[in-house]
């Protein structure tokens, strides 16, 4: 039986030799799942049956690749190792070619073939566990696709990584597992092993409740005020055919210039002022606003600044930084 605290151990019930797949962690955000990805990598290196494995903390963006690997490397001690960082994709073919041990960090993107070329294999050995973190998203490209203007085959990130690690296990953690057709996390990575919701999370304390309320603001178009795209989105859509990827782009941008029209952006400011004001009046608190892109944040933020010149603040946090672009792109 499974109890608070308490998780199943050996073979996942059901469970097949060579199945490969090691189960789903559902705990919710903000509860600690880091720590508990954590706490399974130090088990894992430490059981016998085991034999020194490698361990791969996979994420499907920089900045979670970052903060993830900067929370193991302050607990190396727990590890009884020091983990790394793949730079690149050369850099993670190197740090996967090891006979045994290691904690590497990488993002599901560098496991990218040269262009033309198949995927290859990293290493075949069978004690290799690729963690994955934000296990619901980017865990489900395993198709082929055909580019129709090269004629070039192409596969999703999914597919890249088996075909280079093809006798690891997988684990996925996540707060948000999904149930899909196409999208199924339990599928790719097995049952749960542990789950640990919002309502469980909530009745504990360990997260505050979440509540929801509807503030419309209408939508308008300005073509000229067609944004440059992110330079993220190249890198999520880096494993798709150019003929989508346009599509993509064209979607992308439109709907990012409805969203973040001037008019629409002074009345959200205006509306977040007199609600946020209101509420403190009842008591303390802080806001976090998440916007749509990089664009609309600054802007968004400068809408906010006029209206309370005191608020401003030097600190806004976003994916990276841009090597060139608009104003806007300092931040």
């Amino acid at each position: 039986m499974r109890r608070p605290g308490t998780y199943w151990v050996g073979r996942m019930h059901g469970g097949k030799p060579g199945d490969r797949r090691a189960g789903v962690v559902w705990h919710t955000q903000g509860s600690g799942k880091s720590f508990s990805m954590l706490f399974f990598a130090a088990r894992m290196v430490r059981h016998p049956a085991m034999q020194n494995p490698t361990l791969v903390v996979l994420t499907d963006r920089n900045d979670l690749d970052d903060q993830l690997f900067g929370q193991f490397q302050r607990c190396a001690d727990i590890l009884g190792q020091v983990p790394v960082q793949a730079g690149g994709r050369e850099d993670l073919r190197v740090l996967l070619n090891r006979a045994s041990g290691g904690v590497v960090f990488t993002t599901i993107h560098k496991f990218m073939p040269e262009k033309g070329e198949p995927m290859p294999e990293l290493s075949a050995r069978q004690n290799i566990v690729v963690i994955a973190d934000e296990a619901h998203r980017s865990q489900y490209g395993f198709g082929g696709k055909v580019n129709e203007k090269t004629g070039e085959m192409s596969y999703g990130f999914a597919s890249n990584l088996r075909d280079a690690l093809p006798n690891a296990s997988f684990i996925g953690f996540t707060g948000t597992p999904i149930e899909k057709t196409d999208a199924n996390t339990r599928a790719v990575f097995g049952d749960y092993i542990s789950i640990y919701d919002i309502q469980r999370a909530v009745a504990d304390k360990a997260t505050v409740p979440i509540y929801y309320e509807s503030r419309i603001s209408k939508l308008s178009l300005n073509a000229a005020a067609l944004p440059t795209i992110d330079a993220e989105f190249e890198e999520i859509t880096e494993g798709e055919e150019l003929t989508k990827k346009e599509k993509l782009k064209s979607k992308w941008a439109a709907l990012e210039a409805l969203v973040g029209d001037p008019k629409r952006i002074a009345l959200v400011a205006a509306d977040m002022v007199a609600h946020f004001e209101k509420r403190l009046e009842a008591m303390d608190g802080k806001a976090m606003i998440v916007c749509m892109s990089r664009r609309i944040c600054v802007d968004l933020y400068n809408a906010l600044i006029t209206l309370r010149p005191d608020w401003a603040s030097a600190r806004m946090t976003t994916r990276r930084p841009r090597r060139a672009g608009p104003a806007w792109s300092k931040w």
